[in-house]
């Protein structure tokens, strides 16, 4: 009887991490590739091209703007960039975490051809919802400076601010990518769960206006935290805290922690379920 010893069973977790994370840098041009040919797909024969990462938030932001405007009594000017501080990251966050639930799946032809990290297909995705989002941000700026409105120096620290959320969707999407081969229905109950959890996340509303005694939900949500943390940097009031920062990069951190703990213990069964 020959005794095969395979290394890969005796994997530590930290040693997969860094593997991945080598594996990812020495295909950093294949990402950079991917991102360009997800933007140029989805733009084209478009006659705006990529104009619309910008108009699209914008006319969003105008519909959501009018009928809430109405509804709380507000001046649309001012609460056309409340709406809009709120909308756009919870677009962002939604859009990555949606549509990554496939990525696993819809990389089927390159991982049964050729070896890729796996992390790689999750973190096109959000790569590519980033750079959408940024053009958002430039719609967002537009928006202020038309309106009047004063931005606060925090502005500055909204590449840190993104750069957590950057993480934070990776996180899911890295989850719900692994989960989704196995269950492929997760995808349409995640749209469905997004569509009911856009109104439990103060996007179009201030937590004050509830009773207080349903504020506490709010807290228990962690896309809260996200939205509150973008108000804030791009208003600069209320004044930052270190709770503001630490809660959202804490859950970013264990989310990906996590993510990459289930993809080391799915690597090599993902292909053979696909």
């Amino acid at each position: 009887m020959v005794t095969v010893f395979d290394s890969a069973d005796r994997e530590t977790y930290f040693r997969f991490v860094s593997k991945t994370f080598r594996d990812v840098a020495l295909f950093r041009y294949a990402l950079q590739n991917f991102v360009i040919n997800n933007l140029r797909t989805r733009y084209r024969k478009s006659f705006l091209g990529f104009l619309w990462s910008l108009l699209s938030p914008l006319l969003s932001m105008v519909v959501l703007a009018v009928v809430f405007s109405f509804a709380f009594k507000q001046d649309i000017k001012t609460f056309a960039v409340y709406v809009f501080t709120g909308l756009i990251p919870w677009l962002y966050i939604n859009s990555s975490i949606s549509g990554g639930c496939q990525t696993m799946i819809y990389a089927e032809g390159f991982l049964k051809k050729v070896y890729i990290p796996k992390l790689l297909f999750p973190l096109t995705l959000v790569t590519t919802e980033t750079v959408n989002f940024v053009f958002s941000i430039i719609s967002l700026y537009i928006l202020a400076v038309a309106v009047g409105t004063t931005l606060s120096w925090t502005f500055a620290l909204l590449p840190l601010v993104i750069l957590i959320t950057f993480i934070f969707n990776l996180g899911w999407v890295l989850i719900l990518s692994i989960i989704t081969v196995y269950f492929r229905d997760l995808t349409h109950i995640v749209t469905v769960v997004f569509q009911a959890l856009f109104y439990l996340v103060p996007i179009v509303y201030p937590v004050e206006i509830l009773p207080e005694k349903f504020q506490w939900l709010f807290y228990y949500n962690p896309f809260y935290y996200f939205i509150v943390l973008f108000r804030k940097v791009i208003y600069g009031t209320p004044a930052l805290t270190w709770g503001d920062w630490l809660i959202p990069a804490g859950l970013a951190l264990v989310l990906f922690l996590v993510g990459m703990y289930i993809l080391m213990r799915r690597d090599r069964e993902l292909i053979f379920r696909l």
